[in-house]
């Protein structure tokens, strides 16, 4: 009879091979790329051969019947329902099925080739030639870029991406993905996917989305309106959105997160607030560059676990796509690496005897993984926190004037970039709800921009096919996860901010997270941690109500939080955060905790980044 020991040896063995392979192929570690995505799509087929044979679920429910029955000991029992409940999620009993699965594995590699391979950019609208550019470079002349005539052309240079995809492979994608999705019993993909990974139904998801519109609509018209006022009709363009809003204080707050300190405050932030890594081995890929994968992520090459009586700590892999001396750039590398960090942070503490409990798939929550991350990458947006860490390279703190220029402007437009998150999410359920026989590029299309006025009333600043989620397999049917998250975060937050009065330097934070949030693993459903946490069910009446507040509303809050922090003391011990610390730029390693302090890898780092900017000027 199989045992759960034999089950955590054979997935393991499958998981760290499919993940290196990942890394490889989504960083742009070989020259070849091609093999590389070839030799992940390989790995990927045989992980998923494993947890999708119908053979091993009965054979795991009936180890798990004949544990309980004769009374094994609690951690063998728990790791075998641990494991029913994972391979009942990945399960396909036809053979049809399964075949069906790794073809679609195939799609997916080619159409990740062909947008590997798409001549990215933007043209230039003084000299008329096309500028090849990354989407992280393009995203960040939109927000930043005072020349509207730039920031159009780095908008159409995105929205190129749509057509691209659609005539490249994405079309039969989903029409194979609705296959599988109704063979498997959903009405769709999207549907049989979200029962997976959240344990609730499209309709229950989307439910919580509604809600929330219902609850920003207000706010986002009243925004519209002042920015027409003050502006003219033109600022409600999507390339000219997201710099109406936030333009010209990104740049002025840009000295202030230098992108040489981020390392630094991420790391002395968090051991601030308590969070540790249970010896780790991490490995942080930071900057931009081509043929690596446009998006920030966080994976686990190797789960964390407790084998009997002996821990197996986690390998971390994560990364963001800064890019040295362009005006963003430092404040996203910071933001990033609290996000990732908060992954990270998770997936280390997952303290339960079985590694099905600790990996980032089905039926690990994708909104409550993100809530970890999202709710320490808020503190970023803190007043208090901005006080105290955002100092230019002179160790000047940022003035208070221009931390409540970044809150006015931020309210401003939080309920309308919230919005744009969840067009994303409306338009990819619109696309699985197309019936096949109307799958075609315009339909698609139509769909898109359709939602996008229903909820934003312009095109939005960030076509939905340009989201890389939605094209790969492992995040299709995922955005939504972000934005459940964000009501998960914001109850969290208000559970710390009651108890608490503060969270920047609140050093009871990552041992709560610790206990509540993260060691059990994914044992338990995304509603159940907030609630066990917090008291409260899940809703979006916390986030819908942050989100519509008035920026003078916003800034009096922050004023209030400023006078409290000046009662928190600063953190000024050790940056200890258990766990081996490397950064790394693709093949290179710039510095890491292996052969010297965190410290002195934070120095180091500043160093090589500075010698990046001189060079990029």
């Amino acid at each position: 009879m199989i045992t759960a020991t034999d089950l955590s040896r054979e997935y393991e063995a499958l998981h760290v091979a499919k993940e290196a392979a990942f890394w490889t192929a989504y960083m742009g570690l070989t020259d070849d790329a091609t093999a590389a995505r070839n030799d992940l799509d390989k790995n990927e087929k045989a992980l998923s051969a494993w947890l999708q044979a119908p053979e091993r679920l009965a054979a795991a429910r009936e180890a798990l019947a004949d544990a309980e029955k004769n009374g094994a000991p609690e951690s063998e029992r728990v790791a075998l329902g641990g494991w029913v409940h994972m391979l009942k999620a990945h399960a396909i009993d036809s053979a049809e099925g399964r075949e069906l699965a790794a073809h679609i594995i195939d799609l997916e590699g080619a159409l990740a080739r062909k947008r590997g391979e798409m001549n990215l950019g933007y043209t230039d609208p003084k000299s008329g030639e096309f500028v090849p550019a990354s989407s992280v470079k393009i995203g960040t002349m939109m927000s930043a870029n005072p020349d509207e005539a730039m920031r159009k052309a780095a908008w159409e240079g995105l929205a190129a991406i749509e057509p691209y995809v659609l005539e490249n492979g994405y079309l039969e994608v989903v029409r194979k993905r609705n296959q599988l999705g109704r063979m498997l019993g959903g009405s769709d993909y999207y549907d049989w996917k979200v029962r997976g990974t959240e344990g609730m139904t499209k309709l229950e998801i989307f439910a919580l989305l509604d809600e929330l519109m219902e609850g920003t609509q207000k706010r986002h018209e009243q925004t519209l309106a002042e920015l027409r006022a003050e502006k003219g009709d033109e600022v409600s363009r999507p390339w000219n959105f997201r710099y109406a809003i936030s333009g010209d204080v990104t740049k002025e707050q840009d000295p202030y997160f230098p992108f040489s300190q981020s390392l630094e405050r991420w790391g002395r932030s968090f051991a601030a607030l308590g969070v540790e890594y249970r010896d780790s081995t991490m490995v942080l890929d930071l900057v931009d560059r081509k043929g690596k994968y446009e998006n920030g992520f966080c994976h686990m090459p190797v789960p964390a676990w407790r084998d009997g009586d002996t821990w197996r700590p986690a390998r971390i892999h994560f990364t963001a796509n800064a890019i040295p001396g362009m005006v963003g750039s430092g404040k996203r590398a910071t933001a990033t690496l609290f996000h990732e960090g908060g992954h990270a942070a998770h997936f280390s503490n997952v303290d339960m005897p079985a590694p099905c409990f600790s990996q980032e798939f089905a039926p690990t929550s994708v909104a409550f993984a993100e809530v970890q991350s999202m709710f320490l990458d808020s503190i970023l947006e803190d007043a208090d926190w901005q006080a105290r860490y955002a100092r230019n390279e002179q160790g000047e703190p940022m003035p208070l004037e221009l931390i409540e220029k970044g809150l006015r402007a931020s309210q401003r437009g939080n309920a309308s970039m919230l919005r744009a998150m969840c067009a994303i999410c409306y338009a990819e359920r619109a696309i699985y709800e197309i019936p096949d026989d109307e799958l075609t590029a315009e339909r698609v299309l139509k769909e898109i921009r359709a939602v996008e006025h229903r909820l934003l009333g312009d095109a939005s600043s960030r076509p939905a096919l340009s989201v890389p989620h939605l094209l790969a397999g492992e995040s299709s049917a995922y955005y939504h996860g972000y934005v459940l998250a964000l009501m998960g975060v914001h109850q969290t937050r208000e559970f710390f901010e009651k108890r608490d009065g503060h969270l920047m330097d609140n050093p009871k934070i990552g041992p709560d997270l610790q206990r509540v949030y993260w060691q059990p693993g994914n044992s338990m459903r995304f509603p159940e941690f907030i609630e066990k946490l917090t008291g409260q069910r899940v809703s979006a009446t916390a986030l819908a109500r942050s989100a519509s507040r008035t920026p003078d509303e916003a800034v009096a809050e922050a004023r209030a939080q400023l006078e409290r922090s000046k009662e928190i003391p600063e953190f000024t011990g050790e940056i200890a955060l258990g766990g081996t610390i490397s950064v790394a730029h693709g093949n290179e390693t710039i510095a890491s905790t292996d052969d010297s302090p965190f410290e002195t890898v934070c120095d180091k780092f500043a160093g090589w980044i500075k010698q990046q900017e001189t060079a990029g000027a």
